[in-house]
């Protein structure tokens, strides 16, 4: 797949915690209670420091804070890697994807200055914003942002746009160039398993219901499609694979130390997709962690390309459902 020194962009998950209860997110067990199978867990400065030495460092070209689970905001050490980053490699591209909803003026200002560029996941104006970003405050979140802003920071507002919030796509957009954002970008989510999406409270309890964007309704057929626990006899060798994690030179790390290509191969937290799961551990069988081995030790140990290896007949099967595309069916896929 590719070696060790080739290395150019990680993705980081530097957390697994987060303040916001977003009802589509995998933290959550059908959009209602934390998943009581998931850690909490972060990275702090020390064990970063640990895992990737300086020289590795200086041979990227980016370093991206998202993840499956948390918000990079959260972390207590978040700022304190940035800037540890900066001084290591004065060259790198940094960036982090967040609500914005934590932390004060004075920690965005301090990001700022570190050149990260910010992601602020803002769904809405402040009586849509919730429905969505549920424990997170809109008033907090664009006072965050300005702060980010006027302080030099990078700042793009990338807004998920649902049946409550569609008609406000304009006013949000021009919003944030009167604010300064240096982009504003519409989402349509994939997560919907139906034509609409229940949001609970902890006790199961239905409270609202969250409905597809117009766009959404019209792709719906095909997303659910998409969004199934496939079976494995969907995927054969007609389909192929154009791997994004070797088209970037990139690697994910998950706040518990796990190591693969993407955000997509981190099995050990994608407990509700068996299929998935079982496809994986018949054909690769092993989940590489920082805790246990070191980087470079992984690579050496054969790991991706145990993957890679799979591509040309029997590819793994979030592979295939994430960069294939199915000649078979007609149906492509590139998410």
């Amino acid at each position: 797949m590719y070696k060790f020194e080739d290395i150019k962009d990680v993705h980081l998950e530097v957390t697994t915690k987060c303040q916001a209860r977003c009802p589509m997110c995998p933290r959550r067990i059908n959009g209602g209670t934390l998943n009581p199978l998931m850690s909490l867990v972060e990275i702090d400065l020390d064990t970063f420091q640990k895992w990737f030495s300086e020289d590795f460092i200086c041979q990227l070209d980016s370093l991206f804070m998202c993840g499956n689970l948390g918000d990079p905001i959260i972390a207590q050490d978040s700022l304190e890697i940035m800037r540890y980053l900066k001084a290591v490699n004065p060259n790198i591209r940094l960036s982090m994807h967040t609500n914005g909803g934590a932390r004060s003026i004075q920690w965005w200002e301090a990001l700022a200055v570190t050149g990260t560029r910010v992601v602020f996941g803002i769904d809405g104006l402040a009586d849509t914003h919730s429905l969505y970003r549920i424990n997170t405050d809109w008033n907090k979140i664009i006072e965050n942002a300005q702060a980010f802003i006027n302080a030099g920071g990078y700042a793009e507002w990338h807004m998920l746009v649902f049946k409550h919030n569609e008609h406000q796509v304009e006013e949000c957009r021009s919003m944030a160039e009167r604010l300064k954002f240096k982009s504003f970008q519409v989402k349509h989510t994939t997560r919907f398993t139906d034509v609409k999406f229940p949001v609970l409270d902890d006790t199961g309890k239905t409270i609202y219901n969250l409905y597809p964007s117009s766009k959404t309704e019209e792709m719906l057929p095909q997303i659910l499609t998409y969004a199934r626990d496939l079976p494995m006899s969907q995927i054969d060798a007609n389909c192929t694979i154009n791997c994004k994690a070797v088209k970037w030179k990139q690697i994910y790390v998950a706040a518990s130390g796990n190591v693969g290509p993407c955000c997509w191969m981190d099995f050990k937290e994608k407990l509700h997709k068996q299929n998935t799961r079982i496809d994986y551990m018949d054909k690769i069988g092993v989940f590489p962690n920082l805790h246990e081995q070191s980087l470079e030790d992984i690579f050496n140990s054969g790991y991706f390309d145990m993957i890679a290896n799979t591509w040309d007949n029997d590819p793994v099967f979030e592979c295939a459902k994430q960069c294939g595309k199915f000649d078979k069916s007609g149906a492509q896929f590139e998410h």
